[in-house]
C-alpha cells in the first residue's frame, strides 16, 4: 500500500499520518466528491501479526459503526467503509490540527479557561456517546485533537465498548483491560467491566494533565504505574490561579470508587463551563480569530435559539460556586460548540445573584439576548492581560540581534518562528538574511581606497532598509503576537 493508490476506485491515498494499534493513517481525497478525507486502513499484513486477527478485525469493524453512528460535531464524521484486496479501510473527515498531547509537550500547564474549554467539550461528546449506551475506554491526550480554532474532535472509537452488554457481545476477552495505562481507571485494571465513570476517570486524568504540565502518576514501569493508580492518591495540584471549586472537581473526577465520581459527563460538562472564557491564542490555536468558520456562527444562534441554562445539579446544602455570570460586558466564548443536553435540549447552567445566591431562570427578551449569550462565561478570573514593563521587556529579548547588529535581523526572526511554528516568519528570516549576505558584499565588493562607489552606497542603502524594516516587523509581531500570547499562556501569581 503506498502513495497514489485508489480505493473503490475514488479515494486515492496521498500521504501517510501515523500508524497506530488499529492499522494506517493516510490523508487522501475522494477524486469523485473532490474533498479531503482520512483513510484509516487495516492490512492484511496487520492482521496477519497480530495474536488475534479476528479480534482486530472485529474491532476495526466496530469503530466503522460506532463513529457512524454518533451525532455530534466533537467526532469525525465517518463517509464511507469497506474492503479492498489489501484488507479492510474507513474513510473519515479529515482533521487538521494537533493532538492535546502535543499541544501540552510545546505549552506545558494550560490557561485555566483552555483546560475547561477543552474539557468540557470532551464531557459533551462523552454525554452524547454514553446516551447512545458506548464507552470510550481510551480517553488520552492522543485521543483529543483541536482545530485551528479551538474545537475539540475525539478521536478512536475503535476500543469503545457497550454500556448495555446485551445490545452486542463484547469485542475483548474477558478480564482483558483496554486502553492506556496512565489514564485506566482502578476498574479497568481490575479487569471489571467498563461504564461510563470510567470514562469520566480518564478524563479527570487528561484534565490534571492539562493543569500540572505533566501525567498524574510517572513511574519506571507499567506494573508500578498501575500500582499508583490503584492506590496512590494524586499530588495536589498546584496553582495559584486555580479555584478551588474546578480543583474539587478534578480530585472526584479522580476518584477510585466509580461511585464518589460525578453522577454523568453531562453534570462534569455543566461543572466545567463556568471557567471557560476567552482565553487568548495558545500557539496557532486561536477561537477569537476574525476569520472564524460558519460552524461558529451556527453555534451562537443554536444557542441562543437553545434558551436559557437550567440549573446544574448542586448538594441541597450548598449552592453551585463559580457559575456564570452574564452581564453586557462580558463577550461570548468562541471556538467551543454549544454544549448540549443529550437528547439535543440545552445544556445545564446556572445563573446566581451576587453574593453566590442562586436566581429563578426564566425566559428572556430579544433585548437580554441581544446583550447576552447563551455561552457567555464570566467565571473565575482569567490568566494573563496587562503585565509590567520588566516582564515585557525579558519576553523581547529575542529582538535583540535585530536592535544590535541590524544584519543579524535573520536570527530574531528564525527564533520566533521555531517559538510560535510560524512558516511565514521562517521565510522572513531566510528573505532578510540573503539581504544582508547581499548588502555586505555590496558593501565589500568596492576598492578599499574609495568607499564613496555606486555599488558600496547601494549596500550601505540596502543594509540600512533591511535594519529598519525588520525593526519595525519585528516591534509589531512582538506587540501584537508575542507578548500577547505569553501572556494568555501563563498564569500570574
Amino acid at each position: 500500500m503506498g502513495r497514489h493508490t485508489v480505493l473503490a476506485g475514488r479515494y486515492e491515498l496521498l500521504s501517510p499520518l501515523g500508524r497506530g494499534g488499529m492499522g494506517e493513517v493516510w490523508e487522501g481525497e475522494d477524486r469523485q466528491l473532490r474533498r479531503p478525507v482520512a483513510v484509516k486502513l487495516l492490512t492484511d499484513d496487520a492482521l496477519a501479526g497480530h495474536t488475534h486477527p479476528d479480534e482486530l478485525a472485529r474491532r476495526f469493524a466496530r469503530e466503522s459503526s460506532v463513529t457512524a453512528g454518533l451525532r455530534t460535531p466533537g467526532v469525525p464524521t465517518v463517509y464511507d467503509a469497506g474492503t479492498y484486496d489489501g484488507g479492510l479501510f474507513l474513510v473519515l473527515e479529515l482533521i487538521t490540527g494537533r493532538t492535546l498531547g502535543d499541544l501540552m509537550a510545546e505549552e506545558g500547564p494550560l490557561p485555566v479557561p483552555w483546560a475547561a474549554g477543552i474539557a468540557a467539550q470532551v464531557a459533551a461528546v462523552l454525554a452524547a456517546a454514553h446516551q447512545g449506551g458506548l464507552v470510550h475506554r481510551d480517553v488520552k491526550p492522543q485521543n483529543v485533537m483541536l482545530t485551528g480554532d479551538g474545537a475539540v474532535k475525539v478521536l478512536d472509537f475503535g476500543v469503545a465498548g457497550l454500556v448495555d452488554h446485551s445490545v452486542l457481545s463484547r469485542i475483548t476477552r474477558t478480564g482483558q483491560p483496554v486502553g492506556t495505562p496512565a489514564y485506566m481507571a482502578p476498574e479497568q485494571l481490575h479487569g471489571r467491566p467498563a461504564t461510563a465513570r470510567t470514562d469520566l476517570y480518564a478524563l479527570g486524568c487528561v484534565l490534571y494533565e492539562m493543569l500540572a504540565g505533566d501525567r498524574m502518576f510517572d513511574a519506571a514501569s507499567p506494573a508500578e504505574l498501575m500500582h499508583l493508580q490503584l492506590e496512590q492518591a494524586p499530588p495536589p495540584l498546584r496553582r495559584d490561579d486555580l479555584p478551588p471549586e474546578l480543583d474539587a472537581l478534578v480530585r472526584q473526577l479522580l476518584e477510585k470508587d466509580p461511585g464518589r465520581r460525578p453522577a454523568d459527563a453531562r453534570e462534569t460538562c455543566d461543572r466545567l463551563l463556568p471557567y471557560v472564557g476567552p482565553p487568548g491564542p495558545l500557539g496557532d490555536i486561536d477561537p477569537a480569530d476574525e476569520s472564524r468558520s460558519g460552524a461558529h456562527l451556527y453555534s451562537r444562534a443554536f444557542a441562543r435559539l437553545a434558551g436559557p441554562l437550567d440549573p446544574p445539579s448542586a448538594p441541597a446544602d450548598r449552592p453551585f460556586v463559580g457559575a456564570p455570570r452574564p452581564t453586557a460586558a462580558a463577550r461570548p466564548v468562541s471556538g467551543v460548540p454549544p454544549m448540549t443536553a443529550p437528547g439535543g435540549g440545552p445544556a445545564r447552567g446556572h445563573t446566581p445573584a451576587p453574593g453566590g445566591a442562586p436566581l429563578a431562570t426564566g425566559p428572556r427578551s430579544a433585548s437580554e439576548w441581544a446583550r447576552t449569550d447563551a455561552r457567555v462565561v464570566a467565571g473565575p478570573p482569567m490568566p494573563g492581560g496587562p503585565r509590567g514593563l520588566g516582564w515585557k521587556a525579558a519576553h523581547s529579548l529575542w529582538m535583540l540581534p535585530t536592535l544590535l547588529f541590524g544584519l543579524g535581523t535573520w536570527l530574531s526572526f528564525g527564533y520566533i518562528a521555531a517559538r510560535h511554528r510560524r512558516p511565514s516568519w521562517l521565510v522572513a528570516a531566510v528573505a532578510y538574511l540573503v539581504l544582508a549576505v547581499l548588502a555586505f558584499i555590496l558593501v565589500g565588493s568596492g576598492p578599499e581606497s574609495d568607499v564613496d562607489t555606486p555599488q558600496t552606497a547601494i549596500g550601505m542603502a540596502l543594509g540600512l532598509i533591511v535594519w529598519l524594516a525588520g525593526f519595525v516587523h519585528a516591534l509589531w509581531i512582538n506587540l501584537n503576537v508575542h507578548l500577547p500570547r505569553r501572556a494568555a499562556r501563563r498564569p500570574r501569581a
